[in-house]
């Protein structure tokens, strides 16, 4: 409106000092309000262009950090619903990996303890063992001594010399030894309950009484002798059992210690490892929280900024299009035959047809303009009035060579669109193929990582089952032994026992029908009629238990036998179970590897995909117009080219 009031008063002006003459004409003011005026319709076609350059850029730039707000949004969502399931996990996990370690050190500490009570035990026992043999070595040597001496005169009576060296010997190890007499006395099967207050007796007897009778004492003291050589061999073999025992025991116990002390430290690097990651996850979902906020705080802040630069933009361009409207109205109204008839316009009538041509191209040319709503060429018309005809052909000219150029670019660039984005769309179809492969292969390793620790943890714990059993095996195999040696200690004695009592049978009763042959006259004692039966069941009971001891010997080698095969099997299996942990931890090392690989090169192609999305983003805004009104463009631009040309043939002169 306020261009409108503008003209009138420059035409107002005009008015009062027009002049109707040719010459006069040339020279009125309306030529400077022409000039005026087309000077304000190119500042207003400068400003619209200026202003719809900055209102593009505004929009592309609004639609740019939308679009990514928002899809980085939907990224960093998801994100936090996967970090917070991650964390859950994570979690869990450290607990569980506690409680594993907890009990572990509860095993190691039961284990070394029970280690520790064996060897002080087992020392114990050595220590007593070494004094028993020592003290059983030395009684040896001693009653050796005391038996040489008696053997010299065994049947005889002892000379006061030898009878005090035998003194001295019984007596230092009478009070020792009392049990010893009386077992001996007991093992003899004498009859006679004083052996013991024989040798007392012995003791006792003063220098000069008679020397006694060697026989009794140096049988009692041969029998102590055989029994205490039988109770050394027999601790002896004992301690050596005893030491393979606690041997394998505590190899046993030893690599079930280390075994344990190894997951510790495998398990103590796992919870390390867990903690860190759930310590960095919580931090990422922490930023990722944070991020996903600013970014919404973004978006809301940018949709009401760029909400009021578009209705600021309509509210100027409403405005701005209303005055060149009206410019150009006024400009026609300047430049029509009406206005040339007030003025009282005349030229010679070549002139006059010039006029005309000008006037018809002019006229076509603004038409054309404002059929198609181009302020260049409502310019145009306006200089196809006022400037020379060679410049007006000139800017014909030169428009027509910018629109076929125009048309070559579109082309070029409708080209260069459909190229790039179908390029870009086999980039990101092949960059979310290998997401998918990636995502498969990481989800595989995990299963495998899952599986491989699974199997580790169960190898484990039948290496501990398979260690523990064998234990197991040992203590009971120690038990055979020893009942073993019981059993056949029992039939040595009982065999031993049975044979003196079947001699001594057997000599009292040959001695007896002697007697009774020599005095076969005198009335006396007969001996026992079922004195034959009772040593005939003694033989029988003596066979039976050398049978029996043979049976147990038999029995022995058989379980000894079996038990080394078990050992033998057991230590081959757990040797290639603990193999099998060696190589599967190494196959899980190497599977972690693959996995972080596999991680790494996904977050590439995340941040690939990402990178080919805003290329899309952009693609689509610069050339989503272009591809959409490619044919309307070309074809109206096409029609301006030729409008141009048949203005430029009515201007020069064609009907």
């Amino acid at each position: 409106m306020r261009a409108t009031v503008l003209i009138l008063c420059l035409l107002s002006v005009a008015a009062l000092d027009a002049d109707f003459s040719d010459d006069a004409w040339k020279e009125k003011p309306i030529q400077k309000v022409i000039r005026l005026m087309t000077e304000m319709q190119n500042q207003l076609d400068k400003e619209a262009k200026a202003d719809e350059d900055m209102y593009d850029k505004l929009g592309c730039w609004c639609d740019t950090n939308e679009k990514e707000k928002t899809q980085a949004n939907a990224i960093n969502s998801q994100r936090i619903t996967d970090l917070g399931a991650s964390i859950e996990e994570l979690t869990a996990k450290s607990a569980s990996l506690k409680t594993d370690l907890e009990a572990l050190a509860k095993q190691v500490a039961e284990s070394t303890n029970s280690l520790d009570e064996s060897t002080q035990l087992r020392a114990k026992e050595s220590g007593e063992f070494q004094a028993f043999e020592v003290d059983h070595i030395q009684n040896m040597e001693g009653l050796k001594g005391a038996l040489m001496k008696l053997g010299k005169v065994h049947g005889d009576a002892l000379d006061q010399q030898s009878l005090m060296q035998v003194k001295q010997i019984l007596r230092k190890h009478m009070t020792a030894h009392r049990k010893m007499f009386s077992r001996a006395n007991k093992l003899a099967l004498i009859q006679e309950p004083d052996t013991e207050s024989e040798v007392e007796a012995l003791l006792q007897q003063s220098g000069e009484q008679s020397a006694p009778q060697s026989g009794a004492i140096f049988g009692i003291l041969k029998q102590m002798k055989e029994s205490m050589e039988t109770n050394l061999k027999s601790s002896q073999d004992e301690e050596a059992q005893a030491k393979d025992t606690f041997a394998s025991m505590k190899s046993s116990k030893t690599e079930e210690i280390n075994a344990a002390n190894e997951l510790i430290a495998s398990k103590k690097a796992e919870l390390a490892a867990t903690d860190e990651k759930n310590a960095a996850s919580k931090e990422d979902l922490e930023d990722t929280t944070a991020t996903v906020a600013a970014d919404t705080k973004f978006l809301a802040e940018l949709k009401d900024k760029c909400d009021t630069a578009t209705a600021d933009y309509n509210a100027r361009s409403k405005v701005r299009n209303e005055e060149i409207l009206a410019v150009a109205e006024a400009m026609e109204i300047l430049n029509g035959d009406d206005a040339k008839d007030l003025m009282r316009f005349t030229q010679v009538s070549s002139v006059r047809r010039l006029s005309q041509s000008r006037d018809r191209a002019a006229k076509l040319v603004s038409q054309l303009a404002k059929n198609m709503h181009q302020p260049k060429m409502a310019a145009l018309a306006m200089s196809m009035r006022l400037d020379a005809f060679t410049k007006v052909k000139e800017n014909i000219d030169l428009m027509i060579v910018e629109l076929k150029q125009t048309q070559k670019d579109e082309v070029e660039k409708k080209d260069f669109c459909g190229k790039e984005l179908h390029q870009n769309e086999m980039q990101t179809t092949e960059k979310t193929n290998t997401k998918a492969d990636l995502t498969q292969a990481i989800a595989d390793l995990e299963t495998s990582k899952t599986t491989l620790a699974d199997e580790i943890k169960q190898l484990k714990a039948e290496i501990a089952n398979a260690q523990t059993e064998m234990k197991r095996a040992s203590e009971i195999r120690l038990a055979q032994n020893t009942e073993f040696q019981m059993t056949v200690m029992d039939q040595k004695a009982t065999q031993e026992i049975l044979a003196k009592a079947l001699d001594r049978l057997k000599a009292f009763y040959a001695k007896g029908s002697l007697l009774q042959v020599k005095s076969v006259r005198q009335p006396g004692y007969k001996k026992n009629a079922g004195s034959s039966s009772v040593m005939t069941m003694i033989q029988h009971i003596i066979d039976e238990s050398k049978e029996e001891q043979k049976d147990t010997l038999a029995a022995e080698n058989a379980a000894g036998a079996a038990y080394q095969t078990y050992v033998d099997d057991n230590n081959a299996s757990v040797e290639a179970m603990s193999k099998s942990v060696i190589n599967k931890s190494e196959e899980l090392a190497k599977v972690d590897e693959n996995k972080a690989i596999a991680e790494g090169n996904l977050r590439a192609t995340d941040a690939d995909l990402l990178s080919l999305l805003k290329t899309y983003q952009t693609l689509h805004e610069d050339c989503d117009f272009l591809v959409k009104y490619f044919d309307v463009r070309q074809q109206k631009r096409a029609e301006e080219i030729e409008a141009l040309q048949q203005a430029k043939a009515i201007f020069s002169g064609a009907k």
